[in-house]
């Protein structure tokens, strides 16, 4: 804007100079003609006497160029009869009646030109008019006397020219300054959306039409906030859904760098949350897998827009000892953010069961092959036998075998039950003290037979949340395993010690350790550990116990060797609200 009023003041200015230059052509051309004819008539008063005309045109102070006027009288024949020019005679003058002045006068009566003079080799601006007697009188003024009054004028008309620019810079800037004041709000307000604040709407303008502008911006920042509300409610729900799940869910780049996991990748693998850019195998250091990747990024899908897909077991290190089946994907079309998607379901759980699955088949197996294989055996010889005597012997060991494998059924059918569902199981208080004794009663043979004394510290007011034959089915269960498990001639312990509202309850025995490696799994139906420490017990009794204290909302565990050296088990119930129980140092060290 500010250009364009230049523009115009200059167009303005260069056209008045124009303007100026023509007027004051045509003004100087009509004020000489003006002029000689005057003196014209002053010459004709005094015909003779050319000096005295010129000494009044030269003198008349109305006339703008009276200083530097020059007069010359010319005959009918174009001969200079005067001339007011110094040091010229007329005799040295050439013939002007060639003169385009001259002519122009002798056909029209007026002449004008604008010339160089080739006499006095000055440019002049030249008159003349015809008088009575056919003679020429012309007057010349230099040119430049001529362009020093067009320069007064032309010099007003620059002033003019500056002060208008002068003005018109001084209005633009005023102008600017207050648009620029207008225009602050709407460039804070869009400001403040391109920062993020995308609330933030143009509700003032400077006038009606920034209107559009206003309503354009404001309709960006709606639309923007939509899409980004849209993109975060999106994000969010994307988040929960990978947080939430039980697999772990990793995402690597096109060059198979890790982009993002969500929380049970991190549970799994601690430090792959911060691994942003790294090639898997420097945080999960498996090769197949990261082969896998590799060759899953480089193959071309058999057929176009097709899905790739492969599964990969992973085998963790043995301190871990998880197991992870990884399902690979990649994207039909390619993507610069995501170039292969990997999810790892642990399947460690269903693998040890599998594995536990397996042990008890083959446990089973065998523990029903050794007394079938007796009872076959017996029943065999007892036919070709004919000895009564013989025969009552081999009868026993048959016997014998069938009580082995009628427990061994009784105890699987207790399993079952216990592991059903739906099973409920009534807890109230019970005497510890009675459950003790009556599973002493039932083992009293069994120790007296290996000299194993039993030493019980249980007070007579300890009771327990519980169900009186299952408590008695536990103490008996891990009295019988202290019965063939402890050395000849020792004692047995059963102590309890009362921690807040549990109560916690140890058999010990002196004899063989259990290896640290098979602690927890001595629990485990048909464990081959039981086979190698004895025989005669169906390998169930302590499997037993566990789902009988997990019903109980209670705990067992082994420690082997204790604080004394010995072989404890330990296990938790629920404290009555009337029990009396003591205190042992020693095991409440333990719990």
């Amino acid at each position: 804007m500010l250009c364009a009023a230049f523009l115009s003041i200059a167009i303005t200015v260069f056209f008045g100079i124009r303007t100026i230059e023509q007027g004051q052509e045509l003004d100087v051309r009509d004020r000489m003609l003006s002029e000689a004819a005057l003196a014209s008539e002053i010459y004709s008063l005094n015909r003779n006497d050319a000096q005295s005309v010129y000494e009044a045109v030269s003198r008349d102070k109305g006339a703008e160029y009276s200083a530097d006027v020059r007069l010359t009288i010319i005959d009918a024949q174009g001969r200079v009869l005067f001339d007011s020019a110094p040091d010229k005679s007329p005799g040295d003058f050439d013939n002007h009646a060639d003169r385009p002045e001259i002519s122009q006068a002798m056909e029209t009566g007026k002449g004008f030109s604008l010339r160089d003079s080739s006499s006095l080799k000055t440019r002049f601006v030249y008159t003349a008019v015809r008088m009575e007697d056919g003679g020429i009188l012309r007057l010349a003024v230099p040119m430049a006397s001529v362009q020093h009054n067009m320069w007064n004028r032309t010099e007003v008309l620059l002033q003019v020219g500056a002060l208008a620019v002068v003005i018109s810079l001084v209005m633009a800037m005023l102008v600017s300054l207050s648009l620029k004041n207008s225009f602050l709000p709407m460039i804070g307000i869009v400001e403040a959306i391109a920062a993020g604040k995308l609330h933030r709407r143009i509700r003032h303008y400077p006038g009606r039409e920034f209107a559009p502008l206003a309503e354009a911006v404001n309709t960006m920042a709606q639309s923007i906030e939509e899409q980004v509300h849209s993109y975060a409610d999106q994000t969010a729900q994307l988040e929960t859904v990978l947080n939430t799940m039980s697999d772990g869910v990793l995402v690597l780049g096109p060059r198979g760098h890790i982009r993002r996991c969500n929380r049970t990748m991190e549970r799994c693998f601690p430090g792959i949350g911060n691994a942003r850019g790294r090639q898997v195998v420097e945080i999960i250091p498996y090769p197949a897998l990261q082969n896998a990747v590799n060759g899953m990024l480089h193959e071309v899908p058999a057929k176009a827009g097709s899905t790739l897909t492969q599964t990969v077991s992973l085998h963790m290190g043995l301190q871990s000892g998880q197991v992870f089946s990884i399902f690979l994907s990649r994207p039909q079309k390619p993507d610069p953010r995501c170039g292969l998607v990997a999810v790892f379901h642990d399947v460690t759980d269903v693998m040890r069961l599998e594995q536990v699955r397996r042990d008890f088949v083959a446990n089973v197996s065998h523990e029903l092959r050794t007394p079938l294989t007796a009872i076959s055996g017996y029943a065999e010889t007892i036919l070709s036998v004919r000895d009564m005597e013989q025969c009552r012997r081999f009868a026993q060991v048959i016997l014998r075998n069938a009580n082995g494998l009628e427990r061994m059924i009784r105890d699987l059918l207790s399993l079952t039950r216990l592991e059903r569902e739906g099973t409920v199981i009534s807890l109230s208080p019970i005497s510890v003290r009675d459950a003790v004794e009556d599973a002493l009663s039932v083992c009293h043979n069994a120790f007296t037979a290996r000299n194993v004394q039993v030493e019980s510290s249980i007070p007579e007011g300890c009771r327990v949340m519980a169900d009186e034959t299952y408590l008695s089915q536990i103490f008996r269960n891990l009295l019988e395993n202290a019965s063939r498990y402890a050395e000849e001639g020792s004692t047995v312990h059963i102590s309890s010690v009362e921690k807040e509202d549990q109560l916690f309850f140890r058999v010990s025995n002196r004899g063989p350790l259990i290896p640290r490696q098979d602690l927890e799994r001595i629990f485990e139906r048909f464990y081959s550990v039981e086979r190698h420490r004895g025989q005669g017990t169906t390998g169930l009794g302590l499997a037993i116990c566990r789902h009988i204290l997990e019903r109980f909302h209670g705990r067992i565990w082994a420690e082997s060797p204790d604080s004394e050296g010995c072989t404890s088990f330990v296990f938790t119930l629920q404290k009555a609200e009337d029990s009396v129980c003591g205190s042992d140092e020693q095991d409440d060290k333990s719990a």
